[in-house]
């Protein structure tokens, strides 16, 4: 008696599945991660809009001095994706000119094309819109006279009776040019140098650094000759002492 030949069975739906994602790994990977990194490169040159900052770097007169304003705008963007990332590290800036006749507080239109946009992006990167669309800047002149050197007790001399405000204390030049915050050195009365000890029998010219810590003027020179007289001093007193004065 014969049988009937025996037919190989066919796979089933569940056997074709385990071997698809069994079979041939190590190739199926490979194969992933380029048409990852071909998605990638593909999406980084297509054409896109974002929102980048822009630093805000007014361009002042010498006069001006900065206090405070609006620091970064928000920037629409247009430009490959590629292009867009390297805004990132090298952020747009906003540069305008401003006078030395404008008021303490200036409140500044802004638009698209004031915003500068690196060279090497500029066929790449356009900006569409910027916002806020005004920049709050504060700041105040800076002015420059000229004014006194005065000792305020800050000249001493040394003595075997001990220390002695110097009276009579020569300074060459008598007079320094101060550049700084217009209401400050509208105020400034005098600079004084650093406190310097003179023995009392010493009459030879010595040099002391002109103290101006605290009111952000810088002097012209910033050094001055000191000479004082020997017999010229004050009332004794038993130890340094240094009277502040307000600039």
């Amino acid at each position: 008696m014969s049988g009937s030949p025996v037919r190989p069975s066919r796979p089933t739906w569940r056997r074709r599945l385990r071997e698809i994602a069994t079979e041939r790994l190590p190739l199926k990977a490979v194969a992933l991660v380029v048409a990852t990194l071909l998605w990638v490169v593909a999406g980084a040159r297509q054409p896109t809009e974002g929102h980048v900052r822009v630093k805000v770097e007014p361009q002042l007169d010498s006069s001006l001095v900065m206090l405070d304003g609006t620091n970064e705008l928000d920037a629409l963007v247009s430009g490959r994706a590629a292009d867009l990332i390297k805004l990132y590290a090298t952020p747009l800036v906003l540069r305008r000119r401003v006078g030395g006749d404008v008021p303490d507080t200036l409140v500044l239109d802004v638009s698209p094309a004031d915003v500068h946009v690196p060279p090497e992006l500029t066929d790449a990167v356009h900006v569409i819109d910027v916002q806020p669309r005004n920049v709050v800047l504060r700041f105040e002149s800076r002015a420059t006279r000229r004014v006194a050197v005065v000792s305020d007790g800050r000249i001493m001399l040394v003595a075997d009776s001990g220390v002695r405000a110097a009276r009579d204390v020569e300074f060459e030049p008598r007079t320094v040019r101060v550049t700084g915050p217009r209401r400050v050195v509208r105020a400034l009365r005098g600079i004084r140098p650093f406190s310097l000890s003179i023995p009392k029998a010493d009459t030879l010219a010595h040099v002391a650094d002109l103290d101006t810590s605290g009111t952000g003027v810088r002097a012209d020179p910033m050094q001055v000759k000191v000479r004082v007289r020997a017999a010229a001093v004050s009332p004794a007193v038993n130890a340094t002492t240094t009277t502040a004065v307000s600039p």
